[in-house]
């Protein structure tokens, strides 16, 4: 299998590793060694004194005594470098150099300082090379090759010289000489493979504490700083920007709409588009500056020193997000498929009232939420009204929780009707009865919820109140209840069977229910849409798009949907009688509701000059504060009881 590029880069890493330890162990075993050497070089000159010739034996105890110099010397310098020159060759190569020497000379002992007629003397002389070589086992097996050619050159001359003597005792210390050669070169192989076992196992367990520190402060897929660094050096430049009076800034960058590419093209794309976003960031920002990755989609980039005062700061700042957001104008290519893509950028500059990089980074994400809020593919310093905001919200989630435990909820009514007045349907519109602040709107509740995710419980309790309503009103009544479907309710994968569930627990008739979906439902994953739909209409279960003409829909997403209602939205009906735009668009609506077989629901009519202009173009059914206001389950029952509504004058 083919290595990548930074498959081999790490086997290189992992060899040089390797060796530096192998030089290191030899390194540190030099004092020991010289101190050896001079020892047993000057006790062998001095033993030989009477039987070599003077000059022979200073020679040689002169050369093992400079060699040894060397050595000292060369180790001294090896400890006195720096970590980053000590994976240099040329420190292996001066070790060799000093080693083959040192070997070498012990080697020629065997020649110069062998007493022919002195088998005492020949055996004390055997006796100290043996001891030298015995000791470079223990000092130079680490890197076994250095260690073979040592000994080779220290005890091949010695056999030598026993070979070619002539008398049968020295033939005998020739076979022994040869059986200590190869026993010690073999010990040296199997300290080398122990020592060698050990460094691969120190090795990987450096590597695999490198591996679990780098994973704790880096993002695996983008290698940018995570949450957990980013927080580290937040915290350092606050520190820094209070001590030299200057400013920084914290930018948080989130990529629009990047769960539709992950949705529709598969997270390697996704992957590999997150990839090159943070080459783009980092192609943009200073040295000086960090990108990390907080998670998903969402960025941040820390920039230090952006301004010694707030205004200056904020236009530096405001300069740098916008040149990130001309990093996403150009498209992004990958595996053949040209995505556009843009992002929203919040930005908290630093040091104002922030306690901790935990409260400027939450400002910076509530500038991004504004900004996002704001059409996204723009920039948002924050602001604290936008704390007040979120804040607000924070309040609105914890009370909403409570209010569907505690029954502060309460579903209303408003009438659907015929041009006549006579009731034919109702919304469901909920509404909540706070302790404390009365009757609140949805308006103020809807959008937190569906952030929150809350939205599955609160619009489970809806369909179930309004089923326990349309139970009580019986199939005899004929009056359709409808009832808005969230989209993220709509999506998730048990939809269809909490419908069956709660029909069936409730008693309602299936086919006076209406379900309500928005434009986003229906241009969302058609073909999961229309399965959804097809399999509740088996029951009776009639639809409705509200809202129409808000939207994206197409017709040809309208004539495959199992659709029973459009619904107009109330922005066009209400200015119906002034403004030309809105009546063109109601007039195209209701004729094309007409060509497609689906009954047409104008909502907002609340003046009699828009139920005439509605009732001339052909819509037969209406909704509005002309009729009725949204109003509890009670007086909707006693409304019915009126053969028609009075128009509100």
């Amino acid at each position: 299998m083919q290595r990548t590029p930074d498959a081999r880069s790490r086997d290189s890493d992992h060899r040089l590793d390797i060796r530096l330890e192998q030089i290191k162990i030899i390194y540190s075993a030099v004092p020991l060694s010289v101190i050896a050497i001079l020892i047993n070089s000057t006790i062998l000159s001095s033993a030989l004194w009477d039987v070599i010739p003077p000059a022979t034996n200073l020679a040689w105890l002169l050369g093992t005594y400079s060699i040894s110099v060397y050595r000292w010397l060369i180790y001294r310098s090896f400890k006195a470098a720096s970590p980053e020159s000590l994976a240099s060759e040329d420190w292996l190569r001066s070790l060799v150099v000093g080693t083959l020497i040192s070997g070498a000379l012990w080697g020629s002992a065997s020649i110069f300082l062998f007493p022919p007629d002195s088998m005492l003397h020949q055996v004390l002389l055997a006796f100290v090379i043996a001891g030298m070589s015995a000791g470079a086992v223990t000092t130079l097996s680490s890197v076994f090759h250095l260690s073979a050619a040592f000994l080779l050159l220290t005890l091949t001359p010695l056999i030598w010289r026993f070979v070619t003597a002539a008398d049968a005792t020295s033939h005998v210390m020739a076979i022994m000489s040869t059986l200590f050669a190869l026993m010690v070169i073999v010990s040296s192989r199997r300290l080398n493979n122990t020592i060698m076992e050990t460094l691969q196992i120190r090795h990987e367990r450096r590597q695999a504490e490198r591996t679990i520190r780098y994973q704790a402060l880096y993002d695996e897929l983008t290698d940018l700083p995570n949450r957990r660094l980013l927080l580290k050096r937040l915290e350092q430049e606050m520190t820094r920007s209070v001590r030299h009076s200057h400013m920084g800034a914290v930018l948080i960058l989130d990529l629009d709409h990047f769960k539709t590419i992950n949705d529709s093209l598969g997270h390697r794309v996704g992957d590999k588009l997150l990839k090159l976003v943070a080459m783009r960031i980092q192609s943009r920002i200073r040295a000086e500056d960090t990108a990390g990755r907080l998670g998903g989609d969402e960025f941040v980039v820390l920039i230090p020193e952006v301004g010694d005062a707030p205004g200056i700061a904020a236009s530096n700042t405001q300069k740098v997000a916008l040149e990130l957001l001309d990093q996403f104008r150009r498209s992004f290519t990958i595996e053949d498929h040209e995505l556009h893509l843009s992002a929203s950028i919040g930005i908290a500059l630093f040091p104002m009232d922030q306690r901790s990089p935990e409260d400027l980074l939450q400002q910076a994400d509530v500038a991004m939420y504004s900004a996002k809020e704001r059409g996204r593919d723009n920039t948002q310093i924050f602001l604290p009204s936008m704390q007040a905001a979120v804040d607000q919200r924070l309040q609105v989630d914890r009370g909403l929780r409570q209010a569907i435990g505690n029954g502060e909820l309460e579903l209303y009514y408003q009438p659907q009707v015929l041009a006549s007045g006579r009731i034919i349907g109702a919304e469901a519109l909920v509404r909540w009865n706070h302790p404390e602040r009365g009757l609140v709107s949805p308006a103020e509740f809807i959008g937190v919820a569906e952030e929150t995710g809350l939205i599955y419980q609160l619009g489970d309790w809806i369909l179930r109140r309004a089923c326990e309503h349309l139970a009580v009103l019986g199939r005899e009544r004929g009056l359709h209840i409808a009832v808005n479907i969230s989209p993220k309710q709509f999506r998730e994968n048990s939809f269809v069977e909490r419908v069956k569930t709660i029909i069936a627990e409730t008693g309602a008739p299936p086919e006076l229910l209406t379900l309500e979906i928005t434009e986003n439902v229906v241009i969302d994953n058609i073909e999961q849409t229309i399965g959804r739909m097809q399999i509740l209409k088996a029951l009776g279960i009639t639809f409705s798009v509200d809202d129409f003409g808000t939207g994206h829909s197409s017709l040809a997403y309208l004539k495959r949907l199992p659709l029973d209602v459009l619904k107009i939205d109330q922005s066009f009906v209400r200015d119906i009688g002034t403004d030309p735009n809105d009546a063109v668009i109601v007039e195209t609506i209701i004729v094309m509701a007409q060509h497609l077989e689906l009954q047409v629901i104008a909502e907002g009519v609340e003046t009699r000059e828009a139920l005439h202009f509605l009732t001339a173009k052909g819509c037969r059914q209406f909704q509005g504060y002309l009729f009725a206001r949204p109003e509890p389950f009670d007086t909707l029952l006693g409304l019915l009881h009126r053969p028609s509504m009075v128009l509100v004058s």
